[in-house]
């Protein structure tokens, strides 16, 4: 099954995202100290909720959750909250050795070029940037990034800022949208977790 892009016209009236780490905590039984461990594998998680709607537009939601088949099927979503509207055009510079910190290049010279909750995607993953970037006086930037890039990216390849994406399938294999008389539906929600590869 080919992985569909969500339809730009399907606005949820509200998108909450969150991480869902991925770690391991043992508790010692002796003295009760604690370690944690982060384990690869966080990933993104959201709810979208989209408000009352008429027939046509609730028809539209509809048709692409039936088209998905459930948990099988596999779309692209972005954060609707912060979309992003960046000129720049920024590239994957050299090797990664920290996947918690994405070296690039192509920025103006000097300039804040991204802020703490700005995403961006690369490589097929998203990522929320998590402290303010500025570049060198050569255009060249480290980003600091959450969660940990499972693989690193190609050297060179495009790094997303405007509506970057992440692969995404439904929680359930279920839904259901209930229409009220006048043929305008109920509030409807959606659930959906990344699928990592």
């Amino acid at each position: 099954m080919p992985t569909l892009d969500w339809p730009s016209d399907l606005v949820p009236s509200k998108a909450t995202w969150g991480l869902q780490s991925n770690t391991e905590t043992f508790t010692s039984p002796l003295n009760r100290a604690v370690q944690t461990l982060e384990r690869p594998g966080a990933r993104w998680k959201v709810t979208l909720e989209f408000p009352p709607k008429r027939d046509l537009d609730v028809g539209r939601l509809e048709a692409f959750l039936a088209s998905l088949g459930g948990m099988a099927g596999r779309f692209t979503l972005w954060p609707h909250g912060r979309p992003g509207s960046s000129a720049y055009s920024p590239i994957v510079f050299g090797a990664m050795s920290n996947f918690k910190l994405l070296p690039s290049n192509n920025w103006p010279a000097n300039t804040l070029v991204l802020r703490a909750g700005d995403y961006l995607a690369v490589g097929g993953e998203l990522k929320m940037v998590t402290a303010d970037v500025t570049s060198d006086g050569s255009g060249i930037a480290s980003v600091p990034v959450a969660p940990a890039f499972r693989k690193a990216p190609a050297n060179n390849a495009a790094i997303t800022l405007n509506k970057p994406r992440a692969t995404m399938m439904l929680t359930a294999d279920e839904y259901s949208v209930s229409v009220i008389p006048g043929r305008i539906s109920d509030s409807v929600v959606i659930s959906a977790v990344e699928v990592l590869s």
